[in-house]
């Protein structure tokens, strides 16, 4: 296809650098972005990348100013003190990547009009009972709520509009996880199951575990009645504080700590299959140290469960599995240790060629590599317990800066053989 005389002045005559917003090539091909020309090279930055095309490639420019300069434009055009007219430029300027730009207008806007609505909610404000309110000073205020049983005002004004006003799904999920507890605080077991039944399965991790469970226990207990099976909370009696303490037998769930208390009973029995499991793998340290691993492994996910429903219930146990998992790691260590003491010993007293003396060190290095996997495991299973495997970190942490020595030494030599 010919290009016409016209269109190739025109390419020729374009500046090192031009404003486009498309550009259309002769076979049909368009892209948005700007471009500048360079001798017989149209070039195209886009948010994806650059190309670049001969002019022979090149059908039409498509000239426009960029986003910065068309919002100048606008601005220049508006009355200053114009809140609707400012708000249109707002959204115009947030729909064209000027985020920080549209920011500064809406607060402009609310300059002129406090109350305008649509600024207040592109700003993140929730209107709550005729006030305006951040988002999260909307949830406190709803948690405050809650507390105080102010269950009708909730359901009717403040939840609905702080659902409306989340942004993100965080927020969202806040605010369902306040309408489902306050639907159990109204006894209305059956949506509230729905609700966590919904959560449960939008979320991920701890959070869906907790969703789920709590979800089960309304959907077992439809008529919002749970036999609590012991005092809570469990030390209440230890503490002197027995206001809010349950006793053993029915109770609604509709009081917070009868679902706390249901929460728990089902935490104890992930814990008690942990137990289980533990107990297991106890029994395959000597004879299958990867079996043993596999049901340590378990546990800690059936500790997970239980964490998920009352924080840290299962930290002792935790503790266990990684005290008894170290016991394994230090077996291996001490093998592998005893075969570079070895190593040492056979260093010393044979007479070997220099690729034999080579691959004597070669062999030490790997147990010392050994030792130190073993080492590092050890450190990263008790970190997250500093206070109460100090000994294990302080043990862990002095042999590996002797491991490093060694191997240090060794490499030397080895280097030095070559």
């Amino acid at each position: 296809m010919h290009r016409s005389f016209a269109m190739m002045l025109l390419l020729a005559a374009l500046p090192a650098v031009a404003l486009a917003d498309r550009l259309v090539l002769v076979d049909g091909r368009t892209f948005s972005g700007t471009v500048r020309v360079e001798a017989d090279t149209v070039i195209i930055e886009m948010t994806y990348g650059t190309l670049r095309f001969t002019k022979d490639q090149v059908a039409r420019i498509e000239m426009k100013d960029t986003p910065d300069v068309e919002l100048a434009k606008k601005l220049s055009e508006a009355r200053k003190n114009d809140a609707a007219a400012l708000f249109t430029i707002a959204q115009w300027a947030a729909t064209n990547d000027l985020k920080r730009q549209a920011g500064e207008l809406y607060a402009r806007v609310l300059e002129i009009d406090p109350n305008h609505a649509g600024a207040r909610r592109e700003l993140g404000f929730v209107a709550i009972e005729g006030q305006w309110q951040t988002f999260d000073k909307g949830l406190e205020l709803a948690r405050g709520k809650l507390e105080a049983d102010k269950l009708e005002s909730l359901l009717k004004d403040v939840l609905p509009a702080l659902e409306a006003g989340a942004t993100a799904p965080q927020q969202a999920v806040a605010v369902r996880e306040l309408i489902g507890q306050t639907q159990v605080r109204a006894k209305d077991f059956a949506p509230a199951a729905k609700t966590f039944t919904e959560l449960a399965d939008k979320s991920e991790g701890a959070a869906a575990v907790r969703f789920g469970a709590i979800a089960a226990i309304l959907k077992d207990n439809p008529d919002g009645m749970y036999v609590v099976t012991e005092p809570y909370p469990p030390a209440a009696d230890l503490l002197g504080n027995t206001k809010d303490a349950l006793k053993p037998g029915p109770a609604s769930l509709a009081q917070p700590n009868v679902l706390r208390a249901a929460l728990r009973d089902r935490a104890k029995k992930d814990i008690e299959a942990g137990r289980k499991l533990m107990d297991a793998a106890v029994k395959l340290d000597a004879t299958d140290p990867d079996g043993a691993k596999a049901k340590y492994f378990q546990a800690s996910q059936a500790f997970d469960r239980a964490d998920a429903l009352v924080a840290d219930i299962s930290r002792s146990y935790r503790i266990e599995v990684v005290r008894r998992r170290i016991a394994a790691l230090r077996k291996d260590a001490d093998t592998d240790a005893e075969k570079f003491d070895q190593g040492v010993a056979e260093l010393g007293r044979k007479n070997a060629t220099p690729q034999q003396y080579k691959d004597m060190i070669l062999r030490m290095i790997h147990s010392l590599d050994n030792v130190r996997s073993d080492l590092q495991t050890i450190l990263a299973l008790a970190k997250p317990y500093p206070r109460d495997l100090v000994l294990e970190i302080t043990l862990a942490e002095t042999n590996l800066k002797k491991i490093e020595t060694m191997r240090r030494i060794l490499t030397d030599e080895l280097n030095g053989q070559k």
